[in-house]
């Protein structure tokens, strides 16, 4: 799309949603118009959501540069794997891209498809229930002594959400881990190791009143760890609440279970081709 110009082309549509391109780029001009006046900033739109989808606009060649990648997804998708995404189909595509013509070669629209639609795919299969249980059998001393308490425990994929769940207690949840499993990534580096407490709030402790469990010096926790590999679109996310001094046990215990969970992937892990 050129900012500009308000023109825009669609290079991969997969028809999860209708898109009328006579409204949307005019509808995301405008947008770009109102975040400037409002905030008074040089600063271009970047990040919009309109109920369960977000556009995320990329700039392949600096914000200086009118020319934008616009991605409509779910919320939960990685502003950072999005900009990979982005930059290799730009690569790909740039010397074909024009508002007034656009025919690039079938190879070319292959290949701007092939980048596009890519997503790994998570064996399920492998993970069998007897693995998963030990697994967890390194968390539930922890929970028995009253030190840790988990809400949520999955496997999540930075463009498809929760793809394995572990540990799933709506009775502890307060927040929902997607949302905060998108906006922990965006916030840290994608590569990162993220361990985050916090004080609890006063719904979070009304939450655990209700199950019995004493807030008496409680945080809330969020553990992230990439499993596999650097190239992998799978993370181990924790929700959970702890006794402080039970930290560096938590921490441990996650990351052995996310070092086992990785031991297996490795094993049928795709590379991405971007």
């Amino acid at each position: 799309m050129d900012m500009e110009t308000g023109l825009g082309r669609t290079i991969y549509d997969d028809n999860t949603i209708q898109i009328n391109e006579e409204l949307i780029w005019p509808m995301i001009s405008a947008l770009n118009n109102f975040v400037g006046e409002c905030t008074g900033s040089e600063r271009s739109l970047v990040n919009a959501a309109l109920e369960d989808v977000k556009i995320y606009l990329y700039s392949p060649l600096g914000e200086t540069n009118p020319l934008r990648l616009v991605f409509f997804t779910d919320l939960y998708d990685n502003n950072i794997y999005l900009e990979l995404k982005g930059q290799a189909v730009f690569e790909v595509l740039s010397p074909f891209i024009s508002y007034e013509t656009y025919s690039p070669p079938s190879d070319i629209t292959f290949r701007v498809q092939e980048i596009a639609r890519y997503t790994q795919v998570f064996p399920k299969n492998s993970f069998k229930p007897e693995f998963l249980d030990q697994l967890l059998k390194k968390l539930k001393y922890l929970e028995d002594d009253e030190k840790l308490y988990v809400a949520d425990l999955f496997v999540g994929d930075i463009d498809q959400g929760n793809v394995l769940s572990l540990i799933h207690k709506d009775e502890l949840r307060e927040k929902n881990s997607l949302v905060l499993f998108s906006e922990l990534l965006t916030a840290f580096s994608i590569d990162s190791n993220i361990f985050v407490r916090s004080s609890i709030t006063e719904k979070e402790r009304t939450r655990l009143l209700s199950s019995e469990i004493d807030t008496l010096g409680i945080n809330e926790g969020w553990y992230l760890k990439q499993l596999a590999s650097k190239d992998s679109d799978f993370w181990l996310v924790g929700y959970f609440y702890f006794k402080p001094t039970a930290e560096d046990q938590v921490r441990i215990m996650l990351d052995e279970i996310g070092d086992e969970i990785s031991e297996v992937l490795n094993l049928h892990l795709e590379k991405r081709p971007f």
